[in-house]
């Protein structure tokens, strides 16, 4: 954080423009735009729009991180290359949505039915490179090593069941973040 800024205020300026409801009334481009000019000007649009946007007031689990510090890097991998529930805070995420044929049967999985259909994801999620084991978060949890998972617990589980069936696609898009300063 900066200095003398509470972790509530520091989280504040990252979220999008809501209304008199508190529901998000600022365009999702718009968002990213604004947040590049005055906050993070090195964060891909896209990263901006799948995680800060789409997850507005659920990022205090990394703010200890410093958002300002996030260096991205689009890489292609192999499908072997991507780690499993190894890579989640909490790996029963992974373990409760790895079956994607099941999601994808559901009316409402339209992330499930794309993966099962084209055997990769729509956006890539974000790893970050943890450069050390023992990183601990102000909750008490620790970041796992060598990759931990940032954005992307839905895609990654559904990776994972891709991969049991056999069904992946060869190679898939990551953003790799690492940390600068």
């Amino acid at each position: 954080m900066v200095a003398d800024v509470g972790v509530d205020e520091y989280l504040e300026r990252f979220d999008p423009y809501r209304d008199a409801a508190d529901w998000v009334s600022e365009d999702r481009l718009a968002y990213a735009e604004r947040m590049q000019r005055n906050f993070l000007p090195t964060w891909p649009t896209e990263v901006l729009v799948e995680w800060f946007y789409r997850h507005a007031r659920h990022l205090h689990d990394y703010a200890f991180l410093k958002f300002e510090r996030f260096a991205f890097e689009r890489q292609r991998w192999p499908t072997e290359k991507f780690p499993g529930r190894e890579a989640f805070a909490d790996p029963r995420f992974c373990d409760d949505f790895r079956d994607v044929v099941w999601r994808a049967q559901q009316p409402y999985d339209w992330l499930a039915k794309h993966m099962l259909a084209h055997g990769t994801w729509n956006t890539p999620i974000v790893l970050l490179a943890t450069p050390a084991r023992g990183i601990v978060a102000p909750g008490g949890w620790e970041l796992r090593y060598p990759l931990h998972l940032l954005e992307g617990h839905r895609r990654l589980s559904f990776l994972t069941g891709l991969r049991e069936l056999g069904k992946a696609a060869p190679e898939h898009d990551v953003w790799l973040v690492h940390l600068e300063g």
